[in-house]
């Protein structure tokens, strides 16, 4: 079975991010489900990102809060 990597705007729409939040956190080493595909790309794993999800998301609220 292949793994599904997913765009940064595939991923915040799911998590409702704006991408450059996506990117912030990816940064940050926050999303553990990013895949570096390139010098400055990356992709998502959907099951990475689902998984993170149940877990709580590195305590979600904290790392969303900190947007606003």
């Amino acid at each position: 079975m292949t793994e599904k990597l997913l765009k940064v705007d595939e991923v915040s729409e799911i998590l409702d991010l704006k991408p450059a939040r996506i990117y912030d956190l990816t940064r940050r080493n926050l999303l553990s489900f990013a895949v570096k595909i390139g010098e400055r790309q990356y992709r998502y794993s959907e099951t990475g990102l689902l998984n993170w999800i149940e877990q709580g998301g590195n305590q979600a609220s904290e790392v969303i809060r900190d947007e606003t």
